[in-house]
This record gives C-alpha cells, structure tokens and sequence, in this order.
C-alpha cells in the first residue's frame, strides 16, 4: 500500500496569501435564482430547469448492465468497477483490510486526532461511504463530504456526513469552502489526471491542509517466483496494458508522490506497506492481511490472520476489476475471461508464489 501525504504550506503571512474562499456555494445547496417578474418567460426558463434536473437525476440512478454486473451510467465509463451489491460488501470488507493494514482502528495517516480533529474533510470516490462515516463518527464536530459516480452510498448516516454524486474531475470544484483534510483511496484506475486532481485539492484546501492518497500498484514478488509464466502474471499484464489503453493506468501510484510536490504540496511522505497475496509469509499478521486481500479480489468468509485478508478481498474483485478491461477495452469475450480467471485464482491460492500488492 503506498500512502502518500502532505499538506499545504503555511505562509509566514497566512491573512495575506491565502485567497478569500470561493463565492460560489456548495453543490448540495446551490442558492435560489433571483427572481424574475416576468411572467412567461421565467415560466419556459423553469421548465427548462427541471427537465435538465430530472435528466440529471435520470442519468445518476441508470446503472450499466453488462457481464452480469452493473456498473455506473453517470459519466459511463469514468470508473471501471462495478457498482452492484457483490463490490459494495467487497469495499466494505476492504475498508477493514486497511484498517488492520494500520493496526486496527487507525483511519488514516494524516496528523489529526480526536484532541486534533480536522474541521472539514473531503472523501475522493467514497464508494460506499463506510470510511466517510467512521470519520464522522470519530471527529463529530466535523463536516464530512463523500463524493463519487454511483449513488451507492447508505441512506442513514452520521448527521456530520454528506453525501454528494459528483465528479471530482471537473474543474473548478463547487463545494464552497475550503478543506482542512482531502482524502483518497484506491483510486487508480478511475482518475485519468491525478497530476489535475492533486492541484484541485492543493487549491481546495486551507494553508496547513492535509491531502492522503492510499493506493495499489500492480502484483510482484522478491523472489522471482511470480513469473511470466503464471495466469496471475499474464492476467496482471494485460490489465495494466488495459487500463493504460483507456488513460487510466493501474500503475499510477508510484508517481503520486513527484505529483503531489509539483501541485506545491510540502513534507509529502510516502509509506509503502505490501499485502501479501495469500497466506505465504511466516509472519501471522501478515497471513492475515493475505488471505483476506485474496478473498477480497472471491468470497465474504469471516477469518482472522494480513494474508488471510488480501487473499479475500483479492478474489472477490476479481471478476469486477477485470470484466470491464478485458471485454469492453482489450475485445476479448466474457467465457475466455473466465477460463484465464479459473487459473489465476488458482495461482492466487498457491503458497509456493510469494506475490504481493504493493500498498
């Protein structure tokens, strides 16, 4: 896991170079019309309102039916993955493989605590929400915002925690003030700029202001036993060669750090962290995170040791992270598919491979 964080540079003169906050209001409220007296015409231009807000609405709650999965209609191919009810317990079976990733009950990396909590908080492509609500959960006395394509989000949540379809990639943002803390997670993949995306959040927030950026890079292994000749190889090779085709690279990651400082970020640290792709390694911590991170790109099972739970959330993704590449980027068809990801999940099981995901 490589997370990648720095802040906003404090000016020796913040009153004098930090901008006025942007008059526009926030997304979800955006402020009424001025009125208008005449009649007819504020008629037809109230019509035209609402047929471009039904459109909208319309547009957001289609979803993409395809291979069996759905995946989001809203700006329709922006986002890879599905967005059906297999991928959202799989985001939520993830968010728990980070959080032992960090030892248990730690959200983020970012200096803020509970005696320093952060003000406002943005949440890039909150998926289902889960990290937006334990965030408002764990600082009640801050404005949370989730954003994303699908509107998968719950319909209850903290009272401190909003969320909003949107697509972060358009610029300006119109969220109306500024943020203390810009958060991101596993997003390679679904952002064609993060070069854009960095300077968006480096302008989006307060002098002294943290952006976090949590993501995977591309399966491997130290020892040379991951190779060209495994399906996990073949299958990892032709999914970065996908994703790169359509401009949204699988292997971004490892740049973050080099684009974050050209947006003007400082003290920017990058901490690389491995999920172990099975439960190959001695080490029982890391057999955990192994087995559920396999599981987690194949099938929701309660277990406890770090291999254990990449090998979880791995497996059941994988059809999700590859379906959509695979036919509707590289032309193959979904029963080929199928018979390559047969042998890859086998490779996936296979404790003579020492594969991991470096996080």
């Amino acid at each position: 896991m490589s997370s990648n964080i720095g802040n906003a540079p404090v000016p020796a003169d913040p009153s004098a170079a930090i901008e006025a906050d942007p008059a526009s209001p926030a997304a979800a409220e955006p402020a009424a019309p001025p009125v208008d007296d005449v009649g007819s015409d504020s008629d037809s231009s109230l019509g035209t309102d609402q047929s471009s807000t039904v459109s909208l609405r319309s547009s957001v709650m289609r979803y993409r039916e395809e291979n069996g999965r759905t995946y989001h209609a809203y700006k329709d191919g922006a986002y890879l993955m599905p967005n059906d009810e297999p991928e959202n317990d799989r985001l939520d079976l993830q968010h728990h493989l980070f959080l032992l990733t960090l030892g248990g009950d730690r959200l983020h990396l970012a200096p803020f605590s509970e005696e320093n909590p952060p003000k406002r908080v943005l949440d890039v492509g909150t998926g289902t929400g889960i990290w937006a609500c334990d965030v408002g959960d764990r600082y009640p006395g801050a404005e949370v915002i989730g954003v994303d394509l699908s509107p998968i989000q719950p319909p209850f949540a903290p009272s401190n925690v909003q969320f909003q379809i949107d697509d972060v990639e358009e610029v300006p943002w119109t969220y109306g003030r500024k943020f203390d803390f810009v958060y991101s997670r596993m997003m390679t993949g679904g952002i064609a700029d993060f070069p854009k995306l960095f300077r968006q959040a480096f302008e989006n927030l307060e002098a002294g202001g943290w952006m976090e950026v949590t993501d995977i890079t591309p399966v491997t292994s130290d020892d040379g036993t991951l190779t060209e000749e495994t399906s996990l190889w073949k299958w990892a090779d032709m999914l970065l060669k996908g994703t790169e085709a359509v401009g949204r690279s699988f292997d971004g990651a490892k740049l973050y750090k080099r684009q974050m400082e050209e947006a003007g970020f400082v003290n920017v640290r990058e901490v690389v962290y491995k999920w172990p792709q099975n439960r190959w390694p001695k080490d029982p911590h890391y057999k955990e995170l192994g087995e559920f991170a396999l599981r987690g790109l194949s099938v929701s099972v309660l277990t406890v040791d770090l291999g254990m739970w990449t090998l979880e959330d791995i497996s059941s993704g994988l059809e999700g992270l590859s379906a959509a590449v695979y036919t509707r980027v590289l032309g193959w068809s979904k029963e080929s598919l199928d018979v390559l990801l047969a042998h890859v999940r086998n490779d996936m099981k296979n404790p003579a491979i020492h594969a991991y995901w470096p996080m």
